[in-house]
């Protein structure tokens, strides 16, 4: 069908939106010239490419909805498009617009203007503020810059959605503004709002939604925003410098008593989205926060209150109101104490760091009950005593990361029993005795495996080769992650509540990567990483290891190991980190790992290897380090040399040896042999000259003749030394 066959001077309603149409030089002119009564126009998720004609806003002088987002325009906005007087939405958002936000003044009937995510540069002009019709704004994730005073909002008396996140936005407005508008969503994130908190906001009556994350806010939060926290479904306050206590002795009770009556749009809110005075997110990490935990934040699904100065848990852990709790993060804080045994009411908990903290004693037992949990870290604690085996009902676990406590005992075989969905198992830096069990074999997805500095004792299981994710090769959707959303009514979208993807968690572990402790987070998912280094392991390293051909790192340094290495080690082609240093590993190095040409760490030192180092650009660029105590290797880039016919030497011996070699060839062998040719060479004369009369005669006259020249010789240079010394 062509562009023509469409064409009509009556047109109101085109709506061709999520197709793959690409080329926007075609369809705009044919809009342009086909009608001027254009109504509604939506061309949303098609992909479009091009820039919107200067003339667009005066031959479509009609319309009342645009609709062009999630497509790839570019160029600046035409200005004919800001004199649409009919105009009541306008939504260009998601594309790749260019140049400054003119004056909008004119568009006196616009309700919603989305302008995000795209590359619009400049100061927002204040006859924005002369909207008195406008609903939503929305300028988020632009390169905005400049001031933004009350001006900009004089006249907004319907906004109730504003979004100038992710800009260079500074607020000038006075302590003593109250804005003409009341606002049900409140995104402000990297907006400079600071120092002090914006007081404004108590005007706020209908808040749902606030986003003042990353505003250089350094105050304390003042006593009367959490009466907002019962209309509050999500709240982010984190990355600022936010100081002082979270009101300890405020109790749920007198919180729903101060608070104000609900408007009739955040009442059906409230309605649809369950208990009215349960949160859904709430993030205050990365601040100041000190003090206690308040006993009425347990109410939130996701909790993040990690990179604080709290200093207890137990307010917020044995609360009451904690059935509906899916995130918790309280890591880097400064919580201790024994970790209190209140966790049977957290039935929906998904997601538990506790890590980085100063908790001590044994893990509690009722941590059997949380049956949904994916994740658990509680590293770099102090955490003593056995895993419980309670955990062995966490059947859903994936991550567990115990890493750097005091932790003892053995490895416990239900692990690799009743855990099967592990990804990873992090235990590295405790206490651990025994054998490495062989049930951890049975973990088919486990992709990080590190046992590291501990006192593990025996060999490596050689069914370490059903470890069937390290068998393969990562791909590029391996990121280990779980979503959270919830159901909220949108009062812009006149079909009624809708459901919508609020974020994504990303899940991480810390590990030992190239001799420094790093923390991996979207990436986590790509790591194949086995580290067994500091234990007492002993045996040979299994060949059936050298299967695991998705392996990326692989540490098995300072143990016992002996043998030789598996000659397979070439399998590894993923392997970037490989340490097998400091162990009793003897024979040569195989060929097979020059060939591996993605390693960028080898450590091969302080063994009993022999030969010479396989040549090959992987090995022999290497510092001279990675191959240090094995006195029996030789070549590049060591500075022994290689044998030569069947004896061994060195820089240091060829320099000894310029005047003769003499320790190479002055042996025993050789004195004995040069005796033998002297005693054959003179009696071989002797006798020729006793047999043969003419020949004796011709040795005595050569020898007569040599003398006297001899003689001549001397005696001529001792005469001219004379005549010298008597002329002195």
């Amino acid at each position: 069908m062509t562009t023509s066959s469409l064409a009509s001077t009556s047109l109101l309603y085109v709506d061709i939106s999520n197709n793959s149409l690409r080329d926007a030089s075609l369809i705009f002119p044919w809009l342009m010239n086909s009608t001027g009564s254009l109504v509604t126009l939506r061309m949303n998720h098609n992909g479009l490419t091009g820039t919107i004609p200067e003339t667009f806003g005066d031959k479509l002088s009609s319309l009342e909805v645009l609709n062009l987002t999630n497509n790839e325009l570019k160029g600046q906005i035409p200005v004919s498009l800001f004199h649409i007087c009919n105009l009541t939405k306008l939504d260009i958002s998601e594309n790749r617009f260019t140049g400054m936000v003119p004056d909008l003044s004119q568009l006196s009937s616009l309700e919603v203007l989305r302008l995000h995510n795209n590359r619009l540069s400049g100061s927002m002009h204040e006859g924005i503020g002369q909207l008195s019709n406008l609903r939503e704004l929305s300028l988020a994730n632009n390169l905005l810059h400049g001031l933004i005073s009350e001006a900009h909002f004089s006249r907004l008396f319907n906004l109730q959605y504003l979004d100038l996140s992710h800009n260079a936005f500074v607020f000038n407005v006075s302590v003593d503004w109250v804005p003409p508008f009341n606002l049900s969503v409140v995104n402000l994130a990297s907006c400079n709002l600071g120092p002090n908190f914006p007081r404004w906001l108590q005007t706020q009556m209908n808040i749902w939604k606030l986003d003042i994350s990353q505003t250089q806010i350094s105050s304390s939060v003042p006593n009367w925003f959490w009466d907002r926290f019962p209309t509050i479904k999500s709240l982010n306050l984190s990355h600022n410098h936010i100081e002082g206590p979270i009101l300890p002795n405020l109790s749920p009770e007198h919180n729903h008593h101060r608070v104000k009556p609900l408007d009739p749009i955040s009442l059906v809110f409230h309605l649809i989205s369950g208990d009215p005075f349960n949160f859904q997110t709430i993030d205050l990490s990365f601040n100041l926060f000190e003090g206690p935990i308040p006993a009425f934040l347990s109410s939130a699904s996701q909790l993040f209150l990690s990179s604080n100065r709290f200093s207890s848990a137990t307010p917020l852990l044995c609360a009451n109101s904690s059935k509906s709790t899916r995130f918790m993060d309280l890591s880097n804080n400064y919580l201790r104490g024994q970790l209190p045994d209140c966790w049977m009411d957290f039935e929906s908990l998904v997601v538990l760091d506790l890590s980085d903290n100063q908790f001590y004693g044994n893990m509690p037992k009722s941590l059997g009950s949380l049956t949904k949990i994916k994740s658990i870290h509680f590293g770099g604690n102090n955490f003593s005593g056995e895993i419980p085996s309670s955990l062995n009902n966490c059947t859903n676990l994936q991550v567990f990361d115990a890493a750097r406590n005091k932790l003892s005992g053995t490895i416990p075989t239900w692990i690799g029993d009743n855990i099967s969905k592990l990804l990873v198992l992090s235990l590295h830096s405790n206490k651990f005795h025994g054998n490495i069990p062989i049930s951890m074999c049975n973990l088919h997805e486990l992709r990080l495996l590190d046992l590291s500095l501990n006192i593990l004792s025996g060999s490596i299981p050689k069914c370490v080769s059903k470890l069937s994710a390290m068998a393969t090769l990562a791909n590029s959707n391996a990121t280990i992650i779980d979503d959270y959303h919830y159901e909220f009514f949108n009062v812009y979208d006149r079909t009624g509540p809708i459901k919508q993807r609020y974020g994504i968690y990303n899940d991480s572990a810390s590990l030992i990567w190239k001799g420094k402790m790093s923390k991996y987070g979207s990436t986590l998912g790509l790591l194949r990483s086995i580290d067994f280094s500091s234990n007492r392991l002993t045996g040979e390293i299994p060949s059936e290891m050298m299967n695991l051909i998705g392996l990326v790192s692989l540490n098995l340094s300072r143990n016992l190991f002996s043998g030789h290495i598996p000659p397979t080690v070439g399998q590894l082609k993923s392997i970037d980190f490989l340490d097998l240093s400091r162990n009793h590993l003897s024979g040569t190095i195989p060929s097979q790992l020059a060939q591996i040409d993605r390693l960028s760490v080898l450590d091969l030192s302080y063994n009993d290897l022999s030969g010479e180092i396989p040549l090959g650009t992987q090995l022999q660029t290497r510092d001279a380090s990675a191959y240090a105590g094995n006195p029996k290797l030789c070549g590049a880039p060591l500075n022994n040399t290689c044998p030569i016919h069947g004896h061994q030497t060195s820089e240091h011996d060829a320099d000894a040896d310029a005047d003769g070699d003499d320790e190479q060839f002055v042996t025993e062998g050789f004195y004995i042999a040069m005796a033998v040719g002297f005693v054959m060479a003179f009696w071989g004369v002797c006798f020729s000259l006793i047999l043969k009369k003419s020949w004796r005669y011709a040795y005595f006259k050569l020898m007569s003749d040599v003398y006297d020249n001899l003689y001549v010789f001397v005696a001529i240079k001792v005469a001219k030394l004379k005549r010298i010394i008597s002329q002195v």
